[in-house]
């Protein structure tokens, strides 16, 4: 007689195991992050020439899987995205884009030794708000190139925490145009814009006298800001225009949990 009891009890084990390994590769590891410092004399020997001034803290996770290394990526690539001093210039490795904003720097100032005054960069990275569902970074910069003054904007990327991809307004949104609507609203009531007149008639400059939503969609543990940098919808002497809405308010209009 064949004694199976022995074979039994370790298929049980061996589906044990199996169980209990895809069991905690379901589980997501919380994600961790410090900030880097990244400095320009790490690339350049500024005692020796002149360059441009800049401080640098870029947000990074710690933990070593596929998605932070995913989301790291979409983070540097927004923070490179300050650096691009020139139209025809897209670099998404923050190393580049730093020896590019210096190089312009040093080639200008070739050219007007007495007149320039040294480039600025001011990069710092945050978290804005984090759910197992979503990670919402705000990134502020300064730059100065010239000019009566520089440059600063606050901009928020929001990514999916299952993919490590940016989500874009349209798939952060149930109904991009019915959450349009419903800020008008708000923005009329906060601005005294009377319903019957043109969204611009009292200094705003919307595109085509539309309004819309602004390319920085936030989030906070307790409210979604909605954020229009300097000249996008009002001048500069006017300063960015942001917009709080309770997120017990607007969860509705979201595709993912924002609570």
């Amino acid at each position: 007689m064949i004694n199976t009891k022995t074979n039994t009890n370790l298929k049980s084990l061996f589906l044990a195991v199996i169980s209990i390994c895809f069991y905690s590769c379901q589980k997501s590891e919380p994600l961790s992050f410090h900030k880097r410092t990244i400095a320009i004399d790490d690339y350049f020997d500024c005692n020796s020439s002149d360059c441009a001034i800049t401080e640098i803290f870029l947000l990074e996770s710690i933990n070593e899987n596929e998605i932070a290394k995913k989301i790291n990526i979409q983070i540097e690539k927004a923070a490179s995205t300050s650096l691009n001093v020139e139209d025809d210039t897209s670099i998404d490795n923050i190393e580049e884009a730093l020896k590019n904003f210096n190089n312009s720097y040093q080639e200008i100032k070739k050219e007007f030794p007495e007149e320039i005054i040294p480039y600025e960069a001011s990069i710092n990275c945050d978290i804005s708000y984090q759910n197992k569902f979503i990670l919402s970074v705000l990134i502020d910069s300064y730059i100065f190139t010239g000019g009566a003054h520089g440059s600063g904007n606050s901009n928020y990327i929001n990514i999916d925490t299952k993919t490590g991809a940016i989500i874009p307004h349209e798939k952060l949104l149930k109904d991009v145009n019915n959450f349009s609507i419903y800020v008008e609203k708000i923005f009329r009531e906060k601005y005294a814009i009377p319903n019957k007149q043109s969204i611009n008639s009292t200094g705003f400059f919307f595109d085509n006298n539309t309004f819309s939503l602004p390319n920085n969609i936030g989030l906070t543990e307790t409210h979604i800001i909605l954020f229009y940098n300097q000249y996008e919808i009002s001048s500069y002497a006017e300063g960015p225009i942001e917009l709080k809405l309770k997120k017990e308010e607007v969860a509705n209009y979201f595709t993912t949990t924002i609570l």
